[in-house]
Order: structure tokens, then C-alpha cells, then sequence
């Protein structure tokens, strides 16, 4: 840049720079009377980095630095940008390995680079998310680009979430943004399970393997993978300072002791099991750390006495046993569990069992011998009182996520208590349990071994959810499972060419192919349709037989060209009594009008057709459900409570509306 220019630039930015100078007076900088400095180059180095933290970072480096070669020294000191850095961005991803970058020399860091990096990919994100925003068109192959970003643009991704209602489009803006948030949670958990695979079963990682599941239900919440971890090391730490003996005692002692803290401090357990056992929220070991009361089912409280066992220096392990599982504790090499000296590798001097759910004193192994044998275990009992690798575990909580569905399923009159029993810290019943069971489906495919001939048994299920709900997720069924699906493939004896829901490679490609597809347009071109069609895109309206609240999100004069999504089937996509028989003749008059069908958005479906017969337009805000305000964001900008209608972010397919 030229010199002169260089200067217009720097003047141009005075103004903040003294802003920024008065921004100082609460401040615990050396003190200068600023009316004593005729121009910036009176003021010592010292107050001037001072006021560069406060200066945006932009602005350093768009004009500040290049006001003279003083200036520019100044600016580009190692620790200006590391504290840019450290207060800028808020997350980071695992790659950059930000906390040993922070214990080294801030001058053997390039800092400055590395904040341009991180704003180059918030500025790439913002790029992307307006192209989502603004066309169908690549819409999937955009929010894939912001997802493989990863952790790096979750501080940008929050701000969209959480964008003012002022802005035209806030729907879309926060629908997409919590998308490609979800979708960046998702790929952590599933990287995380994904390590189990082609290893021997390891029982390391219970805490960050069952902390994978709450990625799934996160949305903008503290309590990740990270957190959990923090919250159990912040557990152990207070129970040793609450123990300041503790190792002075046996084995049994510190087992039960440390049982028994935990359950007086709540921290297991559950309050009226007879009610709230099948909770969705029980399932969660980030909402049983987080959770005032703390409800965890046993397999949860057996994990997090385990998890904190081995902080304090216990060899715990959780025991896959049938219907509750428990903990188990060891005693040392040579060591018996009350401290004698013993030669015994295996038994009943080396381990102890306790149930951490249920109880504060310990469990005998006779006891629960005797309890699979009233169970109809007669053969190899002994396996199951044996250590569980974490894949086991991770399997035993998917199983508990899907009875809870099960459960819900089996009260679908009962809309409260449905409501309640998917509750969690945040989001929406209905997508916490299609959430839940989806992380269900991932734990299935990445904790069995391939070489398993059933490997491929939720594999249609998977497939179906992915498309329907969450194809933003192609980057990591591509990643991911993708490669374990060849290599079952190949070890399998010659078949019969797989096809459909069974080919992942087939779904990807057809989620591809729609992702690039121009948008078939329909036009009210004729007195006759706009006579017909008697409502437009955005109207909210109640069904007259069903009495659900939906938005209409699309119309056609005939039920045949209505817009299906590629994942449903004829059946799926018709409301009872309004579907279309084929074998009515179109040309045929006598038989009739033709019927006016629309499809709409409603929470459990996103293009559900209905009849125009049975559309009753609303005018009152009130009566839309939340949830229902989230998930219109796919197809609407914003919403007008004057009318009581949302604005359309789908005219590519109704531009007249």
C-alpha cells in the first residue's frame, strides 16, 4: 500500500483509537493526561498496547498498523495477538492444540496468523450460510462446507442461532445455523465412537464415549463432551479434599465410602422411579451431572461411580449385567480388598460388587449369581459378572434410549406425559427423542464389529432417519460409515447386489443428485389455479378433522404433481382420508372437480399433504406452537404477526407466493 494511503487509512480509524484510549479510565493502565500529547506519537509504547486490546482486531490490522513502522512493530506483537486470540474465539478445534500453544513463548507462536485463520473461517461460514439461506440449490453440499469447519466456527454458528428478530431473515438464519451447529456436535460424538472400531473392546474413554450421546441433544448448551469430562474431574477432586484419609484405607473402605458420597450427595440414583424411570433425560450422562436432582438410570450411575473411582486411583469397572447394571471394584496387584496380601488374581478376595443406582453397601457375588439363575441364566453366568469394555456399555445405553421411545410410543394419547418423558435441559420433545434415537442408531453401526454377520441390522432403519431428518449429516456418513460398510462388505460371502436403503453409497449419491436440482416452479398462471388454490405459501392453518397446527409450504391443483420428498413413500406422505386414488380419471368431468391438495409443515413431518377441504386458516399468533416457529425457519424467513402468515424463503418454487 502506498505511504500516503497508508496514513488516509490510519487517520480514517483515529477516532476509535481514541475511543478506545478514553475506554481506559476504569482501567488499571499507567496514567497519562491525554490533553498533554499533541499527536499519537507523544503517547509511550506502553499505554498504546495497552489500548490495542481494546481496539478491534480488524481495525489493527486494517489501518493501525499502518500508520508509520512504530505502529506496526507495536501491532503485531506476539502477545496483542495471542490475547486476540484467546478472547476473540471461544472454541477451537482439537487440531490447533490451543492449550499447548498457550504454555509455550508467545513468540514461538505466530498468533497473529492463526487469528487471521480463525476469521477466514468465520467469514467462509457466513459466505456459506447465506448461500444456504438464499437458494435449495447446493444447499446440502453448502452446510456440509461450514460443518467440516468443525469446532472453529461454533462461535459464529451461536451468534446465527441467537440472531435479533429485527434481522429479514432470523427463521432461516437460526434454523440453519442450529443445523450445521447440530451436524459439528454430531461428527465430535461419532469421531469419538468411531475409535472402538477394528480394536480389541477397550474399556478406556466410558466418561467422553457416553458423554457422545449428549452431542446429540446439545444444541447451544455447555454440557458436551468437555464438560463432562471437567464435571468428573471436579467431582474426584472434591471428594478427595472432603477425604483427606482416604488413602489410608482398604480397598472396600474407599469403594464404599466413595458410593456412599455420591449417593448423599445425590449424584446417583433417581427420585420416584416408578414414575420417572423411563425419562429420556435419565439416558444422558451430561444431564445426570447437570441436572439439579441429578436422575440417572443404573447403567449412568454405574458410570459415573466408575469414571470417578479411577480419578481417585480404584480399578472400577461397570458390569453389563441383565436389566441393572452394576459397578465392580479390584484390589490391587497382590493385594486383597481389605488390604492383606494375596496371590489371587480373580476373586472373591480380589473384587467387589456395588450398585451405585440403588444402594450404599455392597453387592456379594452370591447374590447376583443367584439372580441370573432366577433369571434362566444357566451357562456361562461368569461372563457377565466379568469387566464390560465400553462398546458394551455404549450398545446397553442405545438399548435404554430405544425402550424409552418404546414407552412413548405406547403413550401417544397421553400427549403430557409423552411431553415430560422427553423433556430435557433444552429443545423439543418430539425432536429429543427423534434426536436420542438417531445417536441410538450411530452407537448400534460404530460399536459393533463389522465382522459380525448382523452388522448391517439397523443399517435400513439408519439409512431412512439420515435422509428424512438429518442428511446435513452426508459429511459424516461419508466419513465415517461409508468405510465400514465396504469393509462388510467384503467380508461377506457373494450376494445379491444391495440396492436402495441397504447401499449407503446409493443414498449419498441420491441425496447428491436432489441437492443439485432445480426447483420445478409452480405459478398461479391461469384465472383457473388462482381460483382453485385458495391459500398461499406461509398461511398457518388447523387441520378440520385432526386438529393439528400446520404451515403451508406448498400447493398444487392436483395431487399428482404435489412436491414428495424423496424419502417418503406415497402412504407416508397422505393424510388419512385424503389421499388420492390414481385410478380416477383426470380427464374425466362427470366424475367431478378436481381437489385442491397442499402440503404443510407440522412438527413430526416437514411436507405432510392435505386436502384444501379440510385447511382452516388461523389468525392468532398464539395458537402456533413453538416448536413449530423452529422448524419453520426451513422454509421461511421470518414471520409476520400482523397477518399471521410466514414469509416465504421458497419462491424458486412459488414465486408467486
Amino acid at each position: 500500500m502506498p505511504p500516503s494511503r497508508a496514513r488516509s487509512s490510519g487517520h480514517m480509524h483515529l477516532v476509535n483509537f481514541s475511543s478506545a484510549y478514553s475506554s481506559l479510565s476504569t482501567s488499571p493502565a499507567p496514567r497519562l493526561d491525554y490533553a498533554m500529547c499533541s499527536s499519537l506519537e507523544d503517547i509511550p509504547d506502553e499505554i498504546i498496547r495497552h489500548i490495542l486490546l481494546y481496539l478491534p482486531p480488524e481495525h489493527t490490522l486494517e489501518s493501525f498498523q499502518l500508520i508509520s513502522r512504530r505502529y506496526h512493530h507495536l501491532a503485531n506483537e506476539p502477545l496483542l495477538w495471542r490475547w486476540h486470540c484467546q478472547h476473540s474465539f471461544r472454541f477451537w478445534s482439537p487440531e490447533h492444540k490451543l492449550q499447548e500453544k498457550l504454555k509455550a513463548l508467545a513468540s514461538s507462536v505466530d498468533w497473529k496468523a492463526l487469528w487471521i485463520t480463525r476469521k477466514r473461517g468465520n467469514n467462509k461460514a457466513a459466505r456459506l450460510l447465506d448461500g444456504v439461506i438464499a437458494t435449495k440449490v447446493g444447499q446440502l453440499r453448502r452446510l456440509q462446507g461450514i460443518c467440516e469447519l468443525g469446532y472453529d466456527v461454533k462461535d459464529y454458528l451461536l451468534e446465527q442461532c441467537h440472531v435479533d428478530e429485527t434481522s429479514e431473515d432470523f427463521l432461516a438464519r437460526r434454523y440453519y445455523a442450529s443445523t450445521a451447529l447440530g451436524s459439528i456436535h454430531r461428527g465430535v460424538a461419532v469421531e469419538l465412537w468411531s475409535r472402538y472400531q477394528g480394536r480389541a473392546l477397550s474399556s478406556q474413554g466410558l466418561d467422553t464415549a457416553l458423554g457422545a450421546f449428549d452431542m446429540f441433544v446439545l444444541y447451544d448448551q455447555e454440557q458436551d463432551v468437555d464438560y463432562v469430562v471437567r464435571t468428573l474431574d471436579a467431582l474426584a477432586e472434591q471428594f478427595k479434599v472432603e477425604h483427606p484419609t482416604f488413602e489410608d484405607r482398604s480397598t472396600r473402605e474407599k469403594a464404599l465410602c466413595l458410593v456412599r458420597w455420591l449417593r448423599a450427595n445425590r449424584l446417583t440414583g433417581m427420585e420416584h422411579p416408578e414414575i420417572n424411570y423411563r425419562n429420556l433425560r435419565n439416558c444422558f450422562i451430561g444431564h445426570a451431572l447437570s441436572d439439579e436432582t441429578h436422575p440417572s438410570l443404573p447403567i449412568i450411575s454405574s458410570a459415573i461411580f466408575t469414571c470417578i473411582a479411577e480419578r481417585v486411583g480404584l480399578i472400577a469397572f461397570c458390569l453389563a449385567f441383565p436389566s441393572h447394571v452394576h459397578a465392580a471394584v479390584y484390589a490391587p496387584p497382590g493385594k486383597g480388598l481389605d488390604g492383606e496380601d494375596t496371590d489371587e488374581t480373580d476373586g472373591e478376595r480380589k473384587r467387589m460388587c456395588l450398585d451405585p443406582y440403588g444402594s450404599d453397601q455392597e453387592v456379594t457375588l452370591s447374590d447376583l449369581r443367584l439372580r441370573l439363575v432366577e433369571f434362566g441364566w444357566t451357562q456361562g453366568t461368569e461372563a457377565l459378572l466379568k469387566p464390560s469394555p465400553v462398546p458394551i456399555i455404549v450398545q446397553r445405553t442405545a438399548q435404554n434410549i430405544k425402550a424409552t421411545r418404546d414407552t412413548v410410543h405406547h403413550l401417544i394419547e397421553n400427549d403430557i406425559l409423552g411431553s415430560e418423558m422427553t423433556r430435557l435441559r433444552i429443545g423439543y420433545p418430539g425432536l429429543n427423542m427423534g434426536a436420542a434415537e438417531y445417536a441410538s442408531m450411530w452407537a448400534e453401526l460404530l460399536m459393533k464389529q463389522t465382522s459380525s454377520f448382523h452388522w448391517d441390522s439397523t443399517l435400513d432403519p439408519f439409512l431412512r432417519k439420515f435422509a428424512a431428518s438429518w442428511s446435513e449429516d452426508a459429511w459424516i456418513v461419508r466419513k465415517y460409515l461409508a468405510p465400514l460398510y465396504d469393509r462388510f462388505m467384503a467380508s461377506q460371502p457373494r450376494t445379491r447386489p444391495r440396492q436402495g436403503w441397504e447401499n449407503v453409497h446409493e443414498i449419498l449419491a441420491l441425496l447428491a443428485n436432489v441437492d443439485k436440482r432445480i426447483p420445478e416452479v409452480s405459478r398461479r398462471y391461469t384465472e383457473d389455479i388462482c381460483t382453485r388454490v385458495r391459500y398461499k405459501i406461509g398461511q398457518v392453518f388447523r387441520h378440520r378433522r385432526y386438529g393439528y397446527i400446520g404451515i403451508i409450504n406448498g400447493w398444487a391443483a392436483s395431487s399428482y404433481s404435489l412436491p414428495t420428498p424423496h424419502y417418503l413413500t406415497g402412504a407416508e406422505a397422505e393424510e388419512e382420508g385424503d389421499v388420492y386414488d390414481p385410478t380416477e380419471s383426470v380427464h374425466s368431468s362427470r366424475m367431478g372437480p378436481q381437489r385442491t391438495y397442499y402440503t404443510c409443515l407440522k412438527p413430526t413431518v416437514d411436507r405432510l399433504r392435505v386436502a384444501q377441504d379440510n385447511v382452516v386458516i388461523i389468525s392468532d399468533p398464539s395458537l402456533i406452537p413453538d416448536e413449530l416457529f423452529f422448524l419453520a425457519g426451513k422454509f421461511f424467513r421470518r414471520f409476520d404477526r400482523e397477518t399471521c402468515t410466514f414469509v416465504s424463503n421458497i419462491r424458486e418454487y412459488y414465486p408467486d407466493d
